[in-house]
């Protein structure tokens, strides 16, 4: 198994976005003056298993417009198409694109794509509710053209300590697993690697590893107590299996990939 990180420009967040604070100020504050972040990876990843080539979400467009609490750098050669070509793969041979969520920066990248995608019910479900689709005409974000991708149930039992998960190859090697809190739907997907460690590929589960260890919710998610919930159960699955954490905006994310740095027993505070 090789995975590989493929970056789609970067993005600069709200200080407000990284660390937000309680009550009705944490989704105020996004709107509101304050300090940016500096620029933050736009990663997803592919995957090489089995003769077979997957993707992890799709990455960020050149055409993402601003928000009032995200600036996107993304320019057209930093896109999909270049971005798995520098990795030495062609994107004519991706078999299928799983999705963690549906946020753009996450999907708009399939414009790029042949293959089929998929993502889990109850994001889609999410995805098609009054609030998303409001905030996604307000904020000038839309889907991109023909997002269609297919329903994905986790329908499989536990997997280490995720009471739900999909098992998305024939070997069980590749899982996806249900991390909600950033998004109700929010998936991330576990590889085991030839070592047996699980590298997981975290999305927007939380923006870095120090926010996982924080045990801090984001300022995005409807539920911090579910956020937080999750994170639990990210840590005591990193507690049980040496587990390589990358989320998709961490700067540290390449680094721990091509050094197989484990969360493992450090996987407290």
């Amino acid at each position: 198994m090789r995975i590989h990180a493929l970056t789609t420009g970067t993005v600069r967040v709200k200080h407000s976005f990284l660390f937000p604070s309680s009550g009705v100020r944490r989704q105020l504050d996004l709107f509101l003056p304050g300090p940016w972040s500096h620029p933050l990876p736009i990663h997803c990843w592919a995957i090489e298993h089995d003769d077979r080539l997957m993707l992890v979400d799709s990455g960020e467009t050149a055409t993402a417009r601003n928000i009032p609490f995200a600036r996107f750098e993304v320019a057209g050669e930093q896109e999909l198409p270049a971005a798995i070509a520098a990795v030495g793969l062609s994107l004519d041979d991706v078999a299928e694109v799983v999705l963690t969520h549906h946020h753009g920066d996450h999907v708009d990248g399939l414009v790029h794509v042949r293959a089929p995608a998929q993502i889990n019910d109850a994001e889609l479900r999410f995805a098609q509710t009054a609030f998303p689709r409001v905030m996604r005409r307000i904020l000038r974000q839309p889907l991109p053209p023909g997002f269609a991708p297919q329903q994905l149930a986790l329908d499989g039992g536990r997997f280490g300590e995720f009471p739900h998960s999909r098992a998305l190859t024939d070997d069980g090697r590749i899982v996806a697993v249900a991390t909600p809190g950033h998004t109700p739907g929010h998936i991330s997907v576990i590889c085991i690697d030839d070592a047996g460690r699980h590298v997981m590929l975290a999305g927007d589960a939380t923006d870095t590893l120090e926010q996982l260890h924080a045990r801090r919710a984001d300022a995005i998610g409807p539920d911090p107590k579910e956020h937080v919930a999750t994170l639990e159960t990210i840590l005591a699955h990193c507690a049980q299996h040496p587990t390589v954490y990358l989320p998709s905006h961490d700067p540290e994310s390449v680094k721990r990939l091509a050094g197989a740095i484990t969360v493992g027993a450090h996987a407290g505070p």
